[in-house]
């Protein structure tokens, strides 16, 4: 097939993918505002004439299965930039990487992928891993894998294609907005472990970069916290930190915030579960800077949201009671940003966060066989603060916004930071803690 017949043929795809999501869901409304019996099904109806007439009056013949095919893989992407659908004759690959993940001599590349325009996209290479050593970054989108257009590969064949044994290498062509513009980046595979907590001074301030959320770190964490001042402020730096665990994120949110919920997972189809600090389990009372980017994701957000809204809490801000009044404006909850509430003088906050907005990672996923033989990897739960903030599909808006400086061309100085430049100004206008803060 040529290559102008490919993209007529894609362009069909994405149109029936389109339709087969978007309509379903008009329908559903339309059911439940009007009572009408069948209008679920007149959307799908409209498919099915769209459906006949591509397959009827399209300049060459097309067959059905790649048709239906880029429906569900529309449909999937609708849904969210993580849910997949697995073909049936892709099956035994998927299962194939899978299964090569529990293997001990199986080294993961430390991507954190999304899909955004049909490519996959960077949300972190996590601090420490394969990938971060070859210098790939957060919001770097992905365009070939050793030599192979990553157009039309699902986020899994991506991670399976960079991931493997020790020793191997994958070629990575990516493209940013830094120049060069496009950047080839070679991933060598070695064994690695997340990066754990780390301090520093910078300009007579205490920065403490936590990395990820992976195993010990808010024991590490609560090492760094310990000999401390317990009232000092500190600058927490966020950014990039999208993996881990949401237990170790809840674990270390208790460190620094008083006692009390957190934040829950909730789904139609899933258990639920709930995340809280209990009395005693804090350890440091100081004001705090949360430093977050769009690489600031999943357990992360959970970790900022959850110490943000404690602070907004003791103010007297009634943060659920803000949040029903977003919904009243006709907006559901999945889809209103997680904005922090406005606060009657943002610099009384103990608790401020600086930088961009999140990525918008707070759920979870599950692999459902299909009786095709596919299979689908969704989303079946998502992650609430304690006051009911979704933190997906939007993440977290900063207090502070502070934009990215790229560097003029032949600039060959130190980088500016103007996140971390941001944040040690904020740091140094943060209020004392009240007394009544031990806990």
């Amino acid at each position: 097939m040529t290559k102008s017949r490919l993209a007529s043929l894609l362009g069909s795809l994405a149109l029936l993918g389109t339709l087969f999501v978007v309509l379903p869901g008009l329908g559903a409304d339309e059911k439940k505002e009007k009572g009408g019996k069948d209008a679920l099904y007149r959307p799908l109806g409209l498919f099915t004439e769209v459906f006949s007439l591509v397959r009827g009056n399209y300049v060459e013949k097309v067959e059905v299965k790649p048709l239906l095919a880029g429906a569900f893989a529309g449909m999937t992407e609708a849904m969210d930039p993580f849910s997949e659908y697995v073909p049936p004759e892709k099956m035994a690959a998927f299962e194939a990487a899978r299964s090569a993940r529990e293997k001990a001599d199986h080294v993961e590349s430390g991507l954190v992928l999304a899909r955004r325009a049909g490519y996959p996209i960077v949300v972190t290479a996590v601090p420490g891993s394969p990938a971060a050593a070859a210098g790939i970054r957060t919001d770097d989108l992905i365009e070939k894998v050793d030599g192979v257009s990553a157009r039309n590969l699902a986020l899994w064949e991506v991670e399976a294609m960079v991931s493997g044994k020790p020793g191997g290498r994958a070629s990575v062509l990516v493209v940013r907005e830094a120049k060069p513009r496009r950047q080839t980046l070679d991933i060598v595979r070695a064994s690695w472990t997340p990066a754990l907590p780390a301090a520093e001074r910078v300009s007579g301030e205490l920065v403490v970069r936590v990395p990820s959320f992976g195993p010990g770190t808010a024991d590490a964490l609560g090492a760094i916290l310990a000999p401390l001042d317990k009232g000092k402020a500190l600058v927490v730096d966020l950014r990039g930190n999208a993996f881990g665990s949401w237990d170790e994120a809840a674990k270390a949110a208790a460190l620094l915030g008083p006692a009390g919920p957190l934040g829950d997972l909730h789904g139609r189809k899933i258990a639920p579960r709930s995340w809280k600090a209990e009395p005693g389990q804090r350890v440091h009372d100081g004001s705090l800077v949360l430093l977050v980017d769009s690489g600031t994701g999943g357990p992360a957000e959970l970790f900022a949201a959850s110490l943000r809204e404690s602070a907004a809490k003791e103010l007297g801000i009634d943060v659920a009671a803000a949040l029903r009044r977003d919904e009243k404006k006709g907006e559901a909850d999945e889809e209103v940003p997680a904005k922090p509430v406005p606060a009657p003088d943002l610099k009384k906050l103990r608790v401020r966060v600086v930088g961009e907005p999140t990525f918008g990672m707070g759920l979870t996923q599950e692999v459902v066989r299909l009786a095709s033989g596919g299979a689908l990897r969704i989303t079946v739960g998502k992650v609430r603060t304690a006051a009911g903030r979704s933190l997906s599909p939007r993440g977290l808006d900063p207090d502070d916004r502070v934009f990215h400086v790229l560097p003029e061309e032949g600039d060959t100085g130190k980088p500016r930071d103007p996140f971390l430049e941001r944040a040690l100004k904020v740091v140094s206008e943060l209020p004392a803690p009240p007394a009544h803060h031990a806990s």
